[in-house]
């Protein structure tokens, strides 16, 4: 139980009252009082029949300060005080401090705009929340090179986002939109059935409004889990639907290495798609099997190679630190051999278990968040000595440790894509299963979603029409034809 006293920010005090205590027992009381240009917050912890303390104090004068601001100050307050008085109880490395929220390089690019300078930003990371040097050059260099993709938005332009809800088998730690292929296969043909004419909508009403598509992605689920045929019509409706001269940027996420034939690869490529992930995960093969992913490191290279041949320029491969029972010389070896391919991209996420995923429910053992960390902090040094930059990044719920995932990048080969979807700074149309599209109006967002279980998508496909029009009368445009 959380009670605050003074001023409440319970939301940023939950997340690290779950980093430390998860689903113990503890009381919190804290009380907040701002004067004299003096912050002191007090907290009490009572844990295990044991009362623990902090009494902390912070020099700020408010004067001239935007409240937004204000309330950064008091909230990082709070939660400092709280994890000052929790260390006392458990020694958890906290290598962000106190900075909550999903965007750490969002709080920096604020900054920015409040027109501070490098050296500012740098001390109010360490200063007010805390974090650790090497974060902070993290976050910095992510804010700016996220800035170069976000100024280069086109005007009336949104993204189209498609989903495509199945996957071979599922993964024990997932818990993404996809379904069992060997459950829901047969419902496959008539769910693309639908997703043409869902296709045909989005299109027309992204031209109703004036507005133009910028940038596709196919992600999932696992989108390689369609035949080669099925592919095509995909993409061959999406060439007929838009205008393909003013697209940026194409991807279609294979993850799955053995779902990935010739055959699929060529249909991909024919598609127009310029941008595609081939997703290892690990390249230890014991950790393969363990979490319930039928291809090996071996199957990766070769379905690496496969896509080179025919033609992709531009390859992104996702990592995970800390998958079950993997040490951090483990990951080493993993970031090291895909150092060694030379993809475009290089995604590095830290383990999050979610309540939905199997791994969750079995009682798995995860690694330490410092060792996680360790790993990161590897592939942060090892991707920028091989000439990668840091682009996006984000931070999920249940994330050991409130560590981050982060995306590397040569030089020309950013994911303009993954950085509007995890800044809210373009609308994102989304189709498919499981698809929520992001309306983006000034400092106002709002969500429409599709439905996640493909049987559901297909027999409730006039109320996904029906969504379609909501989005034309939400982001303002005529709302008949």
């Amino acid at each position: 139980m959380i009670i605050q006293n003074g001023y409440e920010c319970e939301y940023e005090l939950k997340i690290f009252y779950n980093l430390f205590f998860d689903d113990e027992d503890a009381m919190v009381f804290s009380n907040f009082t701002y004067e004299n240009n003096l912050v002191n917050v007090y907290t009490e912890i009572v844990y295990g029949g044991t009362a623990y303390f902090d009494d902390y104090f912070y020099d700020f004068d408010a004067s001239g300060k935007s409240d937004r601001y204000i309330n950064r100050i008091f909230k990082s307050a709070c939660t400092r005080s709280f994890c000052r008085a929790a260390m006392k109880i458990k020694k958890i490395n906290l290598p962000w401090g106190v900075m909550s929220g999903i965007r750490p390089a969002k709080n920096v690019r604020t900054l920015i705009d409040e027109g501070y300078n490098k050296d500012e930003i740098y001390r109010e990371l360490k200063n007010v929340y805390g974090v650790s040097d090497e974060k902070i050059k993290l976050a910095y260099t992510v804010a700016q090179n996220e800035k170069k993709l976000l100024d280069n938005i086109g005007e009336n332009s949104v993204s189209v986002y498609i989903g495509i809800p199945f996957c071979p088998t599922r993964c024990r730690y997932c818990s993404f939109v996809s379904t069992d292929l060997r459950v829901s296969g047969r419902y496959m043909e008539e769910f693309v059935n639908k997703l043409l004419l869902e296709i045909d909508k989005a299109a027309e009403i992204i031209e109703r409004l004036g507005m133009y598509t910028e940038n596709i992605y196919i992600g999932g689920g696992t989108p390689s889990t369609l035949s080669a045929e099925n592919i095509k019509r995909v993409t061959d409706r999406l060439k007929s639907d838009f205008d393909f001269n003013k697209i940026k940027e194409f991807t279609f996420e294979a993850g799955r290495p053995d779902t990935l034939t010739d055959e699929k690869l060529l249909a991909i490529k024919s598609g127009g798609v310029s941008r595609i992930s081939i997703n290892p995960q690990t390249m230890n093969d014991a950790t393969l099997k363990r979490v319930g992913r039928s291809h090996t490191s071996e199957t990766v290279i070769d379905r690496y190679y496969a896509a080179r041949n025919t033609g992709f320029d531009n390859i992104n491969m996702d990592l995970i630190a800390g998958l079950p029972g993997e040490t951090a010389e483990m990951f080493y070896k993993s970031i090291d051999e895909i150092i060694k391919l030379a993809p475009e991209n290089i995604t590095v996420h830290s383990m999050a278990v979610k309540r939905s995923s199997d791994f969750n429910h079995s009682g798995g053992r995860l690694s330490a968040a410092e060792v996680i960390n360790n790993m990161l902090f590897y592939a942060q040094r090892v991707t920028d000595e091989n000439g990668y930059i840091p682009y996006y990044m984000y931070r999920q719920k249940n994330i050991s440790g409130n560590l981050e995932n982060v995306g590397y990048s040569r030089e020309g080969f950013m994911s303009a894509y993954n950085v509007n979807i995890m800044e809210e700074q373009q609308t994102i149309i989304a189709l498919g299963g499981g698809g929520s599209s992001k309306l983006v109006m000034g400092d106002k967002i709002e969500r429409v979603f599709n439905f996640k279980d493909p049987v559901e998508y297909i027999n409730r496909f006039d109320e996904i029409l029906k969504k379609k029009e909501e989005i034309v009368k939400i982001l303002g445009g005529e709302t008949n034809g």
